[in-house]
């Protein structure tokens, strides 16, 4: 996001910079008042008795470029010197949230005086209370964090420059043992939003500079409570700047465990990570709570995998998982930090061996799955901008059950782009794209171009609820969807659709052409078996899932059957009239259209009505719908097409 700090300093000169200021603050201060102490000579034994508060906030006014403010110092001399501060304040910039960046109500150390000569410095006891810190941007996307000449640059950035490197360590103090009260920092963005952390007790404690870190933190992230525990590597590991520093760290928040164990090159400011992350979390709600998003319902997690952090880049590869009991392989997920005033970018590869969105998209375990459904939504400035691949060997969605499902997809401004969806279903090969673009009143607009290729008509009209029809084989089909609806079944049920339907080499029972040329021979002998269909062609059209079928041709070596259906699939209501081309059957045949009409299951048979209506339609046979251009040119494959007027 653009708004996370990750500014980097434009010269080698800013390696220290980028350690903050309250760390310099610390052990900056600590040290020079502890040489003052030690170069004093006769002061040393009245040291105790003077404020330093002055002094040092001078110096430090001077060295920021920004208001300091100490209220009490005091150093009490002795093998190990003690250092009290109290109520230090680091002004805010101008035009920031508060008046304070920093606040500390209490800081006292004691530090060792002999290795302030010899170094590194040691220090123990150390405890800091009522600390308060506000890192934000302002309105006109000021960072408060930059001091000195970095704070002139304002919000340009950086020049380019060749990575810089972690920090210089070989002279970090070692710290006993640490203990923080009542701390909370703020994370506000140019746009107003806030992050909060708040601590209220955080620990690091060691034995010595060779023996390992112990880290304990109590707090919570936006009012959500977290705690974590962490083992690190000893202080002399963490001063040798060209070695991965160890960390073995686990965090916890209600039910949801991370752990991570691994290693960083630029510990200080948590870079270069690398390591094994672990997450689990049986309901998933405390994610979604510190993520500030609705639980609409558990949804237990498992994960792990290969994570890195790099500079702007954060990534797991090598992961496994499961979610809601549907196993997962996370070959790829990874986060670009954007520049400033732009988005992240996420990139996501997951397959799944099973997938039933069921699970996820009913708010209630006893929602019907046919109720199921999925909001359209489209937002203008998306943060982040998503490309995502993603493979379901098993997929369940409403009633529908598909296999080998496989989507590459893209979230950008005011667009969700489906490049690439292909899915088994019934023994049929779909393949699909699309665009949902953003519209009026809350709603968006879905386009659609579909090509299924063999779909087998008996599987389909068992699907459809048709009863037994007499033509076998598969069929193929392309076809254009267009609706501007909120959600994904609205939009399947209002679509306006544009369709072509192919079949070569099915067949058809001879029955069918005997009853529609009402040949006179089927008094004496009825025809037996099937018949093969040499080609089979219907164009369909469709607003709101009423439509009509027209042409719709089917040729075999018996004669050319011509048709036109009117269909209400919201009813499950259809209309057909159909009759054989004079010039494909025999002498004995009259040629007398039939008409097939009611409800998809139970349908009744009758002469067509030779009304100027029944003539009308039968005429319509010979006249093709205007269709899109992919679906046209599907149709003109077909021979079937080519007889369309004779």
């Amino acid at each position: 996001m653009s708004d996370q700090i990750n500014d980097k300093p434009a010269t080698s000169e800013g390696h220290k910079a980028r350690r903050g200021a309250g760390f310099w603050a610390l052990w900056g201060g600590v040290g020079a008042v502890a040489l003052i102490a030690a170069s004093g000579g006769a002061g040393w034994i009245f040291l105790n008795k003077v404020d330093l508060g002055g002094f040092v906030a001078r110096r430090a006014t001077a060295a920021l470029g920004r208001t300091v403010q100490v209220g009490s110092l005091h150093v009490t001399p002795g093998r190990w010197l003690k250092v009290e501060i109290a109520n230090a304040r680091l002004a805010n910039i101008p035009g920031g949230t508060g008046p304070d960046m920093v606040r500390v109500g209490r800081l006292a150390a004691e530090v060792k005086a002999s290795s302030l000569l010899h170094g590194p410095m040691l220090v123990r006891h150390v405890a800091i209370s009522d600390v308060y810190v506000m890192v934000e941007r302002t309105p006109q996307r000021l960072p408060n964090w930059r001091f000195g000449k970095q704070a002139e640059a304002g919000a340009k950035p950086a020049a380019s420059h060749p990575p810089a490197g972690p920090d210089d360590r070989s002279s970090y103090p070692t710290a006993l043992d640490v203990a923080v009260q009542n701390g909370e920092v703020i994370y506000r963005t140019a746009h107003g939003s806030e992050f909060r952390t708040t601590l209220k007790t955080v620990t690091l404690q060691t034995d010595g500079a060779d023996k390992p870190v112990h880290l304990a933190v109590d707090g919570a992230y936006n009012d959500t409570p977290v705690t974590m525990t962490a083992t690190m590597q000893p202080f002399s590991i963490l001063r040798q700047t060209k070695t991965p520093y160890g960390i073995d760290m686990e965090a916890k928040s209600g039910d949801m465990t991370i752990t991570f164990k691994g290693t960083a090159t630029d510990p200080i400011n948590a870079d270069g990570i690398k390591g094994v992350v672990t997450f689990n979390s049986p309901t998933s709600r405390p994610m979604m709570q510190i993520a500030g998003l609705p639980a609409q319902q558990d949804i237990a997690m498992q994960m792990s995998g290969q994570f890195e952090h790099e500079g702007d880049l954060w990534s797991v590869t090598q992961g496994k998982g499961m979610v809601k009991d549907n196993p997962m392989t996370i070959t790829l997920m990874r986060l670009v930090e954007g520049d400033h005033g732009k988005p992240d970018h996420v990139t996501a590869d997951i397959a799944f061996s099973q997938l039933n969105l069921n699970e996820f998209l009913s708010h209630q375990k006893s929602v019907n799955p046919s109720e199921t459904d999925i909001p359209l939504t489209v937002d203008s400035a998306p943060d982040p901008l998503i490309d995502a691949h993603l493979s379901v060997k098993q997929l369940s969605y409403n009633v529908l059950h598909f296999s080998n499902m496989t989507l590459a997809a893209s979230v950008k401004p005011g667009t969700v782009a489906v490049d690439m969806l292909a899915l088994d279903y019934l023994g049929a090969s779909l393949k699909a794209s699309g665009k949902i673009e953003g519209a009026d009143k809350g709603a968006a607009h879905v386009g659609a171009a579909v090509n299924v290729s063999g779909a087998d008509i008996e599987k389909l009209r068992q699907a459809l609820g048709f009863g037994p029809v007499p033509i076998a084989g598969r069929v193929d089909m392309q076809m254009r969807a267009d609706a501007t609806q909120k959600t994904l079944n609205a939009a399947v049920h209002a679509a306006d659709v544009a369709a072509a339907v192919s079949m070569i080499n099915g067949s058809l029972d001879r029955k069918v052409i005997g009853l529609v040329s009402a040949d006179l021979r089927m008094l004496f002998n009825k025809p037996k078996g099937m018949t093969p269909v040499s080609c089979m062609l219907g164009v369909v059209s469709s607003r709101g899932g009423v439509g009509q079928a027209l042409p719709l041709r089917i040729r075999t070596g018996d004669g050319t059957v011509a048709a036109n259906a009117r269909f209400d699939l919201n009813r499950k209501w259809f209309d057909l009239t159909f009759g054989s081309q004079a010039s494909t059957t025999g002498r004995f045949a009259l040629d007398i259209p039939v008409r097939v009409s009611g409800s998809f299951s139970s349908p009744m048979v009758r002469p067509a009505s030779w009304s100027a209506e029944g003539r009308a339609m039968m005429a319509q046979t010979d006249r093709l719908n205007v269709l899109p251009a992919g679906v046209k040119e599907f149709a003109l494959k077909n021979a079937c097409y080519r007889v369309v007027g004779k």
